[in-house]
């Protein structure tokens, strides 16, 4: 069964990828004046990959990921627009290569400004939608759908100001993943040179999350406070072959990340980032904390 679903995976993502690169070279022939094309390959390190609590649990792996995509643009008067995104990631675990999944992704965004100009602020309101299918996990196979509110300002041809609040949705077959979490955020950029940006943000999730734990300090947590337990079979690499729990409980997570993107020639650019988050469970206390590291390169056809 396993095979099956690695071979399926491998031939979706490369017709996906196919689709994707035969769009690109269209897009440059026949509509580059209006819809924009592009392609990011990243590299991920997460040093707390299963979401486990305390480093006898935790974790770490190597994550590439590389994602094609289209957007247009429609400007529907002098102080507003539409902007519609679609496109598909395919995403690799070093490690964990159950955690290997394929996803198609959608994005809807309606930005108002009040009063035009390059300092006046922004108004968006966002809409998003991906369907997600692993290698040989479908414990978290399913949909994740979200919406958000932000603003956003240039106080300067230096900085800009930007904060906003979401709602997310996950589902699946998995009771375990059947989630639901409210987001809040604050971000700056800071313009280092005319084309260099330094970047920093501030998150808060607060909802349903998923963790992972095999040892007994776990138990008394699953019983008295987890929503849905289940056993988790593609985390057995990392417990000597025991399937362990994937539980379910409410939980706070503060993330903090810092990055910069520093263009390169052309439509080309270097992104480089740094984030940690900080988590706490909801009635037993019980902590999680982890950090990820990104290098991304960016290439926009037009």
């Amino acid at each position: 069964m396993s095979n099956r679903r690695n071979r399926s995976l491998v031939t979706n993502s490369r017709v996906v990828l196919a689709l994707v690169a035969c769009a690109c070279l269209f897009a440059s022939a026949a509509r580059a004046d209006s819809t924009r094309f592009g392609a990011d390959i990243e590299f991920m390190h997460d040093t707390n990959v299963n979401r486990a609590p305390g480093p006898g649990e935790s974790q770490s792996d190597n994550i590439l990921a590389a994602e094609g995509y289209a957007a247009r643009s429609y400007l529907l008067s002098y102080r507003s627009g539409l902007i519609l995104r679609g496109g598909a990631r395919l995403t690799a675990h070093a490690k964990y290569n159950d955690l290997s999944h394929l996803s198609v992704l959608g994005r809807v965004a309606y930005r108002y400004q009040p009063n035009p100009g390059y300092t006046g602020a922004w108004i968006e309101l966002a809409g998003s939608a991906e369907v997600r299918r692993h290698n040989d996990s479908k414990l978290r196979d399913g949909y994740l759908g979200a919406v958000s509110a932000s603003v956003g300002k240039h106080l300067t041809d230096r900085v800009r100001l930007g904060a906003g609040a979401g709602y997310e949705k996950r589902g699946s077959d998995s009771t375990v993943y059947d989630l639901s979490a409210t987001r809040f955020w604050g971000n700056v950029d800071y313009r280092l040179t005319p084309r260099a940006t330094l970047y920093g943000s501030l998150t808060l999730i607060d909802g349903d999350q998923v963790f992972n734990s095999a040892y007994g300090g776990a138990h008394a947590l699953l019983s008295t406070y987890a929503q849905a337990v289940e056993l988790d079979p593609a985390l057995t690499k990392a417990f000597g072959g025991v399937a362990p729990f994937a539980y379910r409980v409410g939980a706070e997570t503060f993330v903090y990340e810092l990055g910069a993107n520093f263009p390169l020639q052309g439509n080309q650019a270097i992104d480089v980032s740094a984030s940690m988050f900080d988590t706490k469970a909801d009635g037993s206390g019980q902590t999680y904390d982890g950090a990820m590291v990104r290098v991304m390169y960016l290439h926009r056809f037009r």
